[in-house]
């Protein structure tokens, strides 16, 4: 009679050890997938946030080469394009190629990126899987690219601004977020006899 009690007791332990652990698991499986998903949505914006930088300054280097080129701000945003293979190009809301302001290195005549008004401004053409100029407010004659001692002053600075909307892969974290980024280079001086003023 003893046993026999004994072996209830035994099962009724394991029932409940059984019953303990899915209870765990219960709670314990929506912690871990909520985990889960928020490193792959936050590694997936990483991505997207280090293509922008890295593209913008790969830009900017390439459109402060070329002063007075007539395609001084297409080559900036083809440049852009190549490095920044990783992202989506038709998630791109703005690319500009703008006059900087040598004080705040924003646009000329802003305070931060809501406008430009010197500045060259793209779409991204799924046609032509290129970056199309919409708007060209920026003569590349009017460029300064004097040395600083020359006739004009100080070189003109150059900026490229990069703006995208990254869409969240599950929507679990969330939906989308706007990645911005700017580089600002000075122009590389010209010789005074090749036209810098």
């Amino acid at each position: 009679m003893s046993s026999r009690r004994a072996g209830n007791r035994g099962s009724k332990r394991i029932f409940g050890e059984r019953g303990g652990a899915a209870v765990e698991a219960a709670i314990v499986t929506p912690v871990v997938m909520a985990m889960f998903f928020g490193i792959v949505e936050m590694g997936f914006l990483f991505k997207d946030y280090l293509a922008v930088g890295a593209s913008v300054r790969a830009g900017a280097r390439i459109a402060s080469a070329s002063p007075r080129t007539s395609d001084f701000a297409q080559a900036a945003a083809n440049q852009v394009a190549s490095t920044g293979s990783a992202m989506d190009f038709t998630d791109v809301q703005q690319l500009w190629v703008y006059k900087a302001d040598p004080t705040t290195n924003k646009p000329v005549g802003f305070t931060d990126f809501s406008g430009c008004t010197v500045c060259v401004k793209f779409r991204w053409d799924v046609g032509s899987n290129a970056f199309v100029p919409i708007s060209d407010n920026w003569a590349y004659t009017t460029q300064n690219a004097c040395s600083a001692s020359g006739p004009g002053g100080p070189p003109d600075r150059i900026g490229v601004y990069l703006q995208l909307k990254h869409y969240g892969l599950t929507t679990f974290v969330f939906t989308s977020a706007v990645i911005s980024d700017s580089a600002m280079l000075t122009l590389e001086p010209i010789p005074l006899l090749d036209g810098c003023s």
